[in-house]
């Protein structure tokens, strides 16, 4: 793409949305989102028959694309809306090449999207989200409300509490590299099995308060957790890599203290694609 990431505003935008963000997602309903946003010339709400219909996930989908083209809040990039932000993107060339790099990707995709299992939580059941697909973290963020067009997460830890939703999301990496993960956050994380993974908490977690003792009390709190996962922070061309959604999990045991030892079962197996990259740490 003419002018790159150190090109005007509108060429570093479109740079940032496609190399950092939209090739590092695999989910077919955005991408469509998306590329009805380039059809409807930017403007909200984009047509009927796009995906997603629903208006919540419309506005999430919104507030992603304001994210991955321009990374900051909306008055931070100069916009009182996400209708003004959107429409900032507004160019006939770039418009074009974005829609044929959208359907290249769609064209490519092997992942098959669906619905995360209920779980009785309002903020999950409504969630954009889909399984088995790769999101960047941005994404995720935006999807649970912890960012917003008004407010940008700091979030950078494993694990992200969202108090309104009675969720907790665990981010996992698995193969961590010593240069970007320090001694205290070198976790070891492994599939057991398709439906069973071994998670390490953060070396502060015991199981008798806190964090560590609202692991084991998930049923009783009717706490929701979900697992995302990645198989390193950089794939092979040192780009940031998304989270694939392993979806919620339920508390199986522990063992330890600081840091415990968690076995979460998966309410639906993880995806096979990810089933050797998982368990072959477990040897490690």
């Amino acid at each position: 793409m003419g002018g790159g990431a150190n090109g005007p505003p509108i060429y570093a935008a479109y740079y940032r949305a496609i190399n950092n963000r939209l090739l590092s997602c695999t989910s077919i309903s955005y991408l469509r989102f998306i590329k009805a946003l380039c059809e409807s010339n930017f403007s909200l709400p984009i047509q009927a028959s796009a995906e997603p219909k629903d208006e919540q996930h419309s506005l999430l989908f919104s507030t992603m694309c304001h994210y991955d083209f321009w990374d900051k809040t909306g008055k931070q990039a100069g916009f009182d809306t996400i209708e003004l932000s959107l429409l900032a993107l507004r160019h006939d060339k770039l418009q074009g090449e974005l829609s044929d790099v959208i359907s290249l990707l769609i064209e490519r995709l092997a992942t098959q999207e669906f619905k995360m299992p209920l779980v009785n939580n309002a903020v999950v059941d409504n969630s954009p989200l889909k399984m088995h697909v790769r999101y960047p973290k941005e994404h995720i963020l935006v999807a649970f409300g912890d960012s917003t067009f008004n407010k940008k997460s700091s979030s950078r830890e494993g694990v992200l509490n969202i108090a309104g939703a009675n969720t907790e999301l665990l981010f996992v990496t698995l193969d961590k590299c010593e240069k970007q993960f320090s001694a205290t956050t070198m976790y070891h994380d492994y599939a057991i099995s398709p439906t069973l993974f071994h998670w390490q908490t953060q070396n502060s977690a015991k199981p008798t308060s806190g964090r560590g003792l609202g692991y084991i009390n998930q049923q009783e709190n009717n706490k929701t957790f979900i697992l995302f996962v990645r198989e390193r922070a950089k794939d092979e061309y040192g780009k940031t890599m998304g989270f694939v959604n392993f979806g919620p999990v339920d508390f199986v045991k522990y063992e330890g203290s600081q840091p415990m030892n968690i076995t979460w079962t998966l309410k639906q197996a993880m995806p096979a694609y990810m089933w050797y990259d998982t368990a072959k740490l477990a040897v490690g």
